[in-house]
């Protein structure tokens, strides 16, 4: 990735600091929870960084991803089985599925916010009907 910074945000070991480094630039990730069952096994959440549309302008690295493409907020559990690796959750019942019984019921939203390619994407269809509408 490229150098710009991960801000990691909450009691990650080295070897989980390392990992997610490799794996993230410019962004946050915190800590939500351990796992009741397993405490290597960890909830994350990531954000962009506070700042990206500025920073977007400054980097321009072929290897980070379409900033304009990037969700508000993404959900990963960090596994430690059988080596480090990240795992996609889609929101609450895909958590508890992939999961039971390791994290409180309600720490992902059982329907996270649609994610689009514009932050303002779930707003466009409904202004878009008003618009329609009041040119009629």
């Amino acid at each position: 990735m490229s150098n710009a910074p991960v801000q990691l945000v909450g009691d990650f070991d080295s070897a989980e600091a390392g990992f997610l480094r490799s794996q993230f630039d410019d962004c946050r990730i915190d800590l939500i929870a351990r796992s009741l069952l397993d405490e290597r096994t960890a909830l994350l959440r990531w954000q962009p960084a506070a700042d990206l549309p500025a920073r977007a302008v400054e980097t321009r690295s072929p290897r980070v991803t379409d900033r304009r493409r990037r969700p508000p907020i993404a959900w990963y559990v960090l596994d430690h089985e059988p080596d480090l690796r990240l795992v996609p959750i889609a929101s609450g019942p895909d958590l508890r599925d992939r999961y039971p019984d390791h994290f409180p019921a309600d720490a992902v939203p059982d329907q996270p916010a649609r994610t689009g390619c514009w932050p303002f994407s779930r707003w466009f269809l409904p202004l878009a009907m008003a618009v329609a509408l009041a040119s009629d």
